[in-house]
């Protein structure tokens, strides 16, 4: 039998960090479509006709973009951390029994299309 695995690796911690990076990506990208809204929103109330909308970007002064609100929004220094999510435990033997169970069953010609789609799912050969 070949193994291609050549040393195992350990897992580094937990979902967490990569859930609170997607919440706060998230949040940013809703605090920009808001943002954009609003700048939309004052270009076609504020712009002359034919002026582009980047031009009129760049006429506004610093001001201007400080005093833009954003809603309610509450506090932008830290973003939300979600608690992680207990892990699900699963039932080995039960599993391990109900296959069993399941190859029990099948005929030895179907036993062997199993064997043989495992061998290839796991590039394990004969």
């Amino acid at each position: 039998m070949m193994n291609n695995i050549e040393k195992r690796l350990e897992s580094k911690g937990d979902l967490s960090e990569r859930v609170r990076l997607a919440d706060l990506e998230k949040e940013t990208f809703d605090v920009e479509s808001m943002l954009l809204d609003i700048l939309k929103e004052d270009f076609k109330k504020e712009a002359p006709p034919g002026t582009s909308f980047l031009d009129w970007l760049k006429s506004k002064d610093d001001d201007y973009y400080k005093r833009i609100k954003l809603g309610s929004g509450g506090s932008t220094s830290k973003g939300k951390i979600k608690e992680p999510v207990d892990v699900k435990k699963i039932d080995l033997t039960g599993e391990f029994l109900k296959t069993a169970d399941l190859l029990s069953k099948l005929s030895d010609a179907e036993r062997e299309v199993v064997r043989d789609l495992l061998n290839k799912s796991f590039n394990l050969g004969n």
